[in-house]
């Protein structure tokens, strides 16, 4: 992994087609609201040729970049899609995200981006997570990852994973917090209206909407 530079610290988050856009979207709205309250970020976002993709709500998602266009960032977040699990991975992608892994200080996956990395390499050896939903085949296709299906995020070295989709909000507001401390974080969180920390793991959430059916108390 490349070492920090000085000057703005740029995001590149990795797209494709069918991308989830709340991975997407999520992550970017805590980088650039940080930068209301004194935070330095540039979000870019990077796709193997370049062109725009069709996200998983149908919208498009503007590209600025190719992956291989990318001399150096501060830090690469791969996203993901329902599919990924699923389907093959394009191999170019594959081989772009493995590339870029060594121009950045750090690597990260939202949600299945996770199976990217893996299958790139990036997390052999090492402890990550992903979607609840599909940990138990990330699990069994990588048997030289220790999955951790309950986590909400997991950083192992400069490789970080997040959990499914939100989950992603929860990892960007960490690395927020590495990079300008917990009180610039804390604004964040609160303009944003999220919790800071979550209380616990993914399965304790997917339990609570199971045993809490949704009603309209408390809606105004």
């Amino acid at each position: 992994m490349a070492q920090a530079g000085v000057g703005p610290r740029v995001v590149v988050i990795v797209v494709f087609d069918d991308v989830t856009m709340l991975d997407v979207a999520g992550a970017a709205e805590v980088f650039v609201e940080a930068n209301r309250f004194g935070a330095d970020y540039r979000v870019r976002f990077a796709s193997v040729d370049g062109r725009d993709v069709a996200t998983s709500i149908g919208a498009r998602l503007g590209v600025t970049d190719r992956i291989a266009a990318i001399d150096s960032a501060d830090t690469v977040m791969v996203a993901g899609s329902d599919l990924l699990p699923r389907r093959a991975i394009d191999p170019q992608l594959v081989d772009a995200v493995r590339s870029v892994a060594s121009r950045t200080r750090r690597l990260a996956s939202i949600c299945t981006g996770s199976f990217i990395l893996a299958q790139a390499g990036m997390l052999s050896g090492r402890r990550a997570t992903t979607h609840w939903h599909d940990a138990p085949l990330l699990a069994r296709a990588f048997p030289d990852v220790t999955v951790e299906p309950d986590a909400i995020f997991i950083r192992d070295g400069d490789v970080f994973t997040s959990a499914g989709v939100s989950a992603g909000i929860d990892l960007a507001l960490a690395l927020v917090e590495m990079d300008y401390g917990s009180e610039l974080v804390r604004e964040v969180a609160r303009w944003l209206v999220v919790y800071l920390k979550r209380a616990g793991g993914q399965s304790q959430f997917s339990v609570l909407v199971e045993a809490h059916p949704f009603t309209s108390r408390g809606v105004v």
